[in-house]
């Protein structure tokens, strides 16, 4: 399944950015976060807690503020103030400063998301965000512990039943046009965990992608 640049519909969907990857040891990193309490990410698109995620640097210092402010409705107050969570104080998150130092750009939320073993995301266009929509935002996926039976697939509309498969790799880095429909599924008999980040773009990064 390639991962590399691929044209589709006269736009790239996904690539595998030129940036080298990430080889150190993750695997501490996940066993880390498979002891944290993740929450819930709320949609149509998965069931109970299939879904979740965790913060490192968002809108808010605890870790389970995962919101952006405008994004979704919620009666919970989320901090409009940019910043790294309690996470970043852990040893063990050392791995994850490292990986974001490869990035040429600065950011806005950088979450785990964690899709449970067996479980689907079913199709969905990330079009909530107008950031995203607008290119001002450019989400970037860094597998932290994935498997070959984990699928990323892309669609060129919502009416498509057929799409790009991909699957992605562990510490490499991966631009992804979540405005294209898209859907996961974990067919493997471990938890998924992403590292997502969403930077601001910028020139450096718009070359990398283009």
């Amino acid at each position: 399944m390639a991962t590399s640049t691929k044209k589709q519909y006269g736009r790239k969907v996904i690539k595998h950015l030129n940036i080298d990857p990430y080889t150190k040891p993750l695997e501490s990193v996940g066993t880390f976060l498979d002891n944290l309490e993740f929450k819930k990410v709320k949609t149509k698109y998965t069931k109970g807690e299939d879904w979740t995620a965790i913060s490192f640097h968002g809108y808010g210092k605890d870790p389970l503020d995962i919101l952006k402010p405008g994004v979704l409705k919620s009666s919970v107050k989320i901090d409009t103030k940019l910043q790294y969570t309690t996470l970043k104080d852990d040893v063990v998150m050392k791995p994850i400063l490292e990986i974001l130092e490869k990035l040429p750009c600065t950011y806005e939320r950088v979450r785990f998301m964690k899709l449970v073993a067996g479980k689907v995301i079913g199709k969905h266009s990330d079009k909530i965000d107008k950031d995203i929509e607008s290119g001002n935002i450019v989400r970037i996926h860094v597998p932290i512990r994935t498997n070959e039976d984990v699928i990323f697939t892309l669609y060129e509309n919502a009416r498509d039943k057929i799409g790009n498969e991909h699957n992605l790799k562990t510490g490499h880095f991966y631009y992804t046009d979540v405005s294209k429909p898209h859907a996961v599924r974990n067919n493997s008999n471990i938890d998924r965990i992403h590292l997502v980040v969403d930077c601001h773009a910028n020139s450096a990064l718009r070359t990398l992608i283009a």
